[in-house]
């Protein structure tokens, strides 16, 4: 069942899940997809959880300035 949580909640329980070792998850996925990609195999579902655990880099919204224009 899928209930209401936080993405950051999720990320989190995938980190944990993945971090076995000491090494970074993101570091491992890397690691996975690049020997996936070697023996030919598809890695898009890694490619996926790689980029979902990556901290977003969302451009922040500019402030639309109210005033006089120029003409």
């Amino acid at each position: 069942m899928i209930g209401t949580k936080k993405l950051s909640t999720i990320r989190q329980e995938i980190e944990q899940a993945l971090a076995s070792t000491d090494d970074d998850p993101i570091q491992r996925l890397e690691r996975q997809i690049a020997s996936a990609k070697r023996k030919g195999n598809r890695a898009e579902v890694m490619e996926g959880l790689k980029r979902f655990l990556e901290p977003s880099r969302k451009p922040k919204h500019r402030k639309h300035r109210v005033g006089a224009r120029s003409e």
